[in-house]
């Protein structure tokens, strides 16, 4: 930032010098021509009238040595009778000199052109004396030219000048304006905003740092949720496990009488079941946390998906001495099949098992305000208001000892959740102990 400052800088002063000196050079330029022109007519004019005053014995070469102008004097017809430079008898004849004819058409004359007996370009001055005689005094312009280039050593120097003070002044002004930027607090990026150009950066900053801050919580929010479910699920695969091992070791051992073997069993199967849906549950789970993972969407009849779980639950429901019926119209939506089908059951499933015997489970599925709906309505024991927030989370069970013994995983409403999430869905719960629950996914 140093050195482009201190490039652009030196660039603008010596642009600045050159174009100052040039365009100071050609208005002296066009005045030291004028004033020398006028000098040659105002010399030409005082010669005139020594020459009419004391004849051609004026001209002689004290006066040409006294000026550094050229003085000419021809006749009438343009023959050289004098000329302080050169020969007069070696010249050509001037009649065709342009300030010549001029001079004598109009009583004077003059011009600009180049000299090829001084081989420069020249101002001429000519005028007519009374005797018809021409006078000429003539000036090299590259006097004027040689004038201006004098000045150029100076100019050098000059420059020489500015840049070394434009140098000491850039580096102490850099300096000066990065050192703020330099010791800006990028943690607390808008307590002292030292430019008011930088505070848009520095506002980008701040909501990056505060972006950065939020990620980094719910980093550790989601690392505290991995270590809570890696431990519940170590808890809930070693309870069944344990429980299987040690009925198979009562019955590998000959412990357990020939009556009872039928019962240990049965434990066994009811404790395996209770492992296999454990960890379908879990996988279900990971598939639905990888919201990446293509999932096969497709047109899908809600009617027909919650007949399907009414039949699978009216075995269960009849064990029970529960009434579980389905009342609706068909509804399509496009979803993942098999997703829903594990929502809608978890739902009807959970009545199921925590309705008392005699009690009633009603599906209903339609629409509402044209939404989708599945609803499922129960008067089991219901949920506090107090565990209602907690009922998604995994392994979160409000009666811990009735779920182990209705068989329940803990992971069935966590399914619902995140394919309510999936399926951009939301979820509507109503329930009271005692008077029992209804809970609805509203598509």
């Amino acid at each position: 930032m140093k050195q482009r400052i201190l490039n652009h800088t030196s660039f603008l002063v010596v642009m600045t010098v050159l174009l100052t000196f040039v365009a100071s050079s050609l208005v002296m330029y066009q005045k030291f021509s004028v004033y020398m022109k006028q000098g040659i007519r105002d010399e030409a004019e005082y010669i005139r009238v020594g020459v009419e005053e004391f004849g051609e014995a004026y001209l002689n070469k004290k006066v040409g040595d006294a000026t550094s102008s050229r003085i000419t004097l021809t006749d009438s017809e343009g023959n050289v009778l004098f000329d302080s430079e050169a020969d007069a008898a070696q010249l050509p004849n001037h009649s065709n000199r342009p300030e010549f004819v001029q001079a004598m058409k109009d009583g004077f004359g003059e011009k600009v052109r180049y000299s090829e007996t001084l081989s420069r370009q020249t101002f001429y001055y000519a005028v007519k004396l009374e005797n018809g005689d021409i006078l000429r005094v003539a000036k090299t312009t590259d006097s004027v030219f040689l004038t201006l280039m004098s000045s150029f050593t100076l100019l050098g120097l000059l420059m020489i000048v500015i840049l070394l003070v434009e140098f000491t002044l850039v580096q102490k002004q850099t300096k000066k304006l990065i050192q703020p930027v330099n010791e800006l607090d990028l943690e607390h990026p808008l307590d002292n905003v030292c430019y008011e150009e930088l505070r848009p950066l520095l506002m980008r900053v701040d909501q990056q740092n505060r972006q950065i801050a939020a990620q980094v919580e719910e980093l550790k929010k989601a690392e505290a949720v991995r270590r809570e479910f890696s431990a519940n699920v170590s808890h809930e695969l070693k309870t069944p496990l344990m429980s299987i091992s040690g009925y198979a070791e009562l019955l590998m051992n000959g412990m357990v009488k020939q009556d009872d073997v039928q019962e240990f069993s049965g434990r066994i199967y009811h404790e395996a079941t209770r492992l296999s849906n454990l960890v379908a549950d879990i996988i279900q789970l990971s598939r639905l946390d990888e919201m990446e993972c293509d999932m096969p969407f497709e047109a899908v009849d809600l009617y027909e998906l919650s007949e399907d779980v009414v039949n699978n639950l009216r075995g269960p429901a009849q064990k029970k001495d529960i009434t579980i019926t389905l009342t609706g119209e068909t509804v399509a939506i496009r979803g993942v099949r098999h997703v829903l089908y594990e929502m809608f059951f978890n739902i009807a499933d959970n009545s199921v098992r925590y309705t008392e015997p005699g009690g009633e489970v009603k599906v209903f599925v339609g629409k509402r305000d044209g939404k989708p709906f599945y609803r499922v309505e129960d008067n089991g024991i219901g949920i506090p208001k107090s565990e209602q927030k907690r009922i998604f989370e995994r392994f979160y069970r409000v009666d811990k000892s009735h779920s182990r013994q209705t068989g329940g995983t803990g992971l069935g409403l966590s399914i619902v959740k995140h394919g309510a999430s999936l399926h951009h869905a939301k979820i509507n719960l109503d329930s009271e102990p005692g008077k029992g629950t209804r809970m609805e996914i509203l598509f």
